[in-house]
């Protein structure tokens, strides 16, 4: 009658010892720099989107925009359809720009023709007459416009009159209830992409 091995041998039991051990160990010994991991969410991107938003965006909201496409750079620059045109208006319109290599949305401001001109378009607000206060923009990175869009933002009510200053002089601007409109369904659309 043939005799059988034993299963485990006094080597094998030995190998499974040492391997238990040193896994064991290993998971002690990370478990204390478990503290220092790296941060890889991108919650301090004020620019980062979130692939909900994203496909919110791009399923209900993009109806409303006229898309251009940089395929070499793989960015998409989205205007709203109902924003305002023309060459002698004075008014500023936003775009929004999505980089879908980096996962990012940045909104720029476009002013019309005749401020172009002007290195530095200050704003203001008045409520009955009175000035509340003052907002000036330099065409610069994206961070400015971003700043300079969610400061204004939540300004844009129906009470407010605004003008912008051209050459020295004080001109009405986001006047008609458009050009309001356009502003404000812009930069919410904007900022719903990056919450």
């Amino acid at each position: 009658m043939p005799t059988k091995d034993p299963v485990l041998t006094p080597e094998l039991l030995k190998i499974i010892k040492i391997f238990g051990l040193t896994s064991v160990g290993i998971v002690l010994v990370l478990s204390f720099f478990n503290e220092y991991r790296a941060d890889n969410t991108n919650s301090n991107d004020t620019h980062a989107m979130a692939d909900s938003n994203l496909l919110y965006f791009k399923n209900v909201r993009q109806l409303d925009y006229e898309i251009n496409k940089n395929t070499t750079a793989k960015l998409e620059i989205f205007r709203l359809g109902k924003r305002l045109k023309g060459n002698n208006l004075i008014f500023v319109n936003l775009s929004i720009i999505i980089s879908r290599i980096r996962n990012k949305a940045y909104i720029f401001i476009e002013p019309s023709e005749r401020l172009t001109s002007e290195t530095t378009v200050e704003f203001r607000w008045l409520n009955k007459g009175t000035q509340q206060g003052v907002l000036s923009f330099q065409q610069g990175d994206r961070v400015s416009h971003h700043q300079f869009v969610t400061k204004l933002y939540p300004l844009i009510d129906e009470e407010r009159e605004f003008q912008v200053k051209i050459a020295g002089k004080w001109h009405p601007i986001l006047v008609s209830s458009k050009e309001r409109q356009a502003f404000k369904t812009t930069a919410e659309d904007y900022l719903r992409l990056i919450k």
